[in-house]
């Protein structure tokens, strides 16, 4: 499929303009620090657009209208922040650790409006409650499953409130990764809220952290935690509560080999 590309004073940015180069290699010579904001924004406005096409189609959902044409969605974004985290990986610089910082929580916010898009949701669960008399092959009821679960790992199913707070969460983490120093800190202060003498926290919106730190998935267009990072922190918050039998501060986690 086509990669879409911007139209007018935009499409000066080698990063929005099609890439006529061997192989659809990104045209490194050509690329900037300074023309990463611009094509995130725009990639990011051109992805809420399709997610919102897909969230007010008038018909009825199916496999190919909703789950399909979700997972198309936001090319465009995936493709730049392919190229963009490969840099700040492997050949970073001040300027791109810049762009990044104030990206990172932009991106972890657009990621959150995603999956918690009532109409879209609305329509990959209705696809969900009737996935055994849709025909899908073993494949594509697959893909349905694990569309759902990270809807619903993301807050699809939480209030107006919690959904705000979770989702305010989720941006101050993602600002703290590319700050290592200061990281653990405040990822203690943010799981930490039911070690405090007489505090109230919210259990919806903390037991959602936990799942998003504990069941780790990188995406595709955001990198709001970093599993290294997070996991060491959030293992000792939440293994005190959801695994007392396995002793305090242990939890199960995706990152944990021992029984290998």
């Amino acid at each position: 499929m086509a990669i879409p590309t911007a139209q007018g004073n935009e499409s000066d940015n080698p990063l929005l303009q099609r890439w006529n180069t061997p192989y659809g290699l990104p045209p490194f010579g050509a690329v900037r620090p300074e023309h990463f904001e611009p094509a995130f924004d725009a990639a990011i406005a051109g992805h809420r657009a399709e997610i919102d096409a897909i969230g007010a189609d008038p018909e009825a959902p199916t496999f190919a209208n909703t789950i399909a044409a979700f997972d198309r969605a936001g090319r465009m974004l995936v493709r730049l922040c392919h190229l963009f985290f490969n840099l700040t990986s492997s050949e970073t610089s001040p300027a791109l650790q810049a762009v990044e910082t104030r990206m990172a929580p932009l991106l972890a916010a657009h990621e959150s409006w995603i999956y918690m898009h009532r109409g879209l949701f609305a329509r990959i669960e209705h696809l969900h409650e009737r996935r055994a008399d849709l025909g899908l092959n073993a494949e594509q009821q697959r893909v349905l499953e694990r569309f759902h679960t990270d809807f619903e790992r993301a807050g699809a199913r939480l209030g107006p409130a919690q959904q705000q707070r979770y989702a305010a969460v989720m941006q101050r983490l993602a600002e703290l990764t590319p700050r290592r120093d200061v990281l653990y800190g405040e990822v203690d202060e943010l799981l930490g809220q039911a070690d405090r003498p007489g505090a109230q926290p919210d259990a919806p919106v903390v037991e959602h952290l936990h799942r998003a730190v504990l069941v780790w998935r990188p995406r595709s267009h955001a990198r709001p935690l970093s599993a290294p990072l997070i996991v060491p922190a959030a293992n000792r918050r939440a293994g005190r509560a959801a695994a007392p039998a396995r002793g305090r501060g242990r939890c199960p986690s995706p990152m944990d080999r021992r029984r290998l």
